[in-house]
């Protein structure tokens, strides 16, 4: 009788617990909260890969960004590889920092780069290239050498315009071997969407 008493006491403290620990996971990781809720901006093609709540934020405004997910611990412009704005969230398990070229209105999301321990299509940064061939499959680029001895991997989603993807997420590692630094995703397409924006406008 007195373990079926404890037995009853555990099972109505259970999803007491339950909630007291998901609750607090929340607080921790603002970015799975997002996850859960997010919904398509119907901006970007349907993939063969289905959709990922970080590809889902690809057009976004910052503001809209900040919306979501808070303040960002950073934001500036930068000059690295082109000059554009940016803003950069950091996680329990990595960052995130988007980007948009400098001149665009309400910088609109166009790049963005997943740090170490954050991941896309369940592939995480830190990786190995068969690692992430085994859960996306055989990549449309690579790997291969490419510029500052760095080895790029390619995959494109969407359709090809201008004999370019609509989406290209690349990773790159140092050594053939070794570990991903990080997972670049760009939204080559934006421009002819802008395109298409205007011209739909007049």
């Amino acid at each position: 009788m007195v373990a079926y008493k404890h037995l009853l006491l555990f099972l109505l403290l259970l999803p007491i617990l339950a909630f007291t620990l998901l609750g607090s996971q929340s607080v921790e990781q603002p970015v799975y909260v997002y996850r859960q809720q997010i919904e398509n901006t119907g901006n970007l093609s349907s993939n063969k890969f289905g959709n990922d709540p970080v590809m889902n934020l690809l057009g976004r405004t910052f503001d809209e960004l900040k919306q979501l997910l808070g303040e960002p611990d950073e934001q500036g412009r930068s000059s690295i590889d082109g000059a554009y704005n940016y803003v950069l969230y950091r996680f329990k398990e990595g960052s995130i920092q988007f980007c948009s070229p400098t001149g665009l209105d309400n910088n609109i999301v166009v790049n963005i780069i997943i740090g170490p321990g954050q991941e896309i299509y369940g592939v995480r940064t830190g990786m190995l290239f068969p690692e992430i061939m085994a859960i996306l499959g055989t990549p449309d680029l690579g790997p291969e050498l490419g510029i500052n001895n760095i080895y790029y991997m390619h995959y494109y989603l969407g359709e090809t315009n201008f004999q370019a993807p609509e989406v290209l997420i690349s990773f790159s590692s140092v050594d053939i071997n070794g570990p991903t630094q990080n997972i670049f995703i760009k939204w080559e397409a934006y421009e002819h969407y802008q395109k298409d924006q205007l011209q739909a406008a007049r």
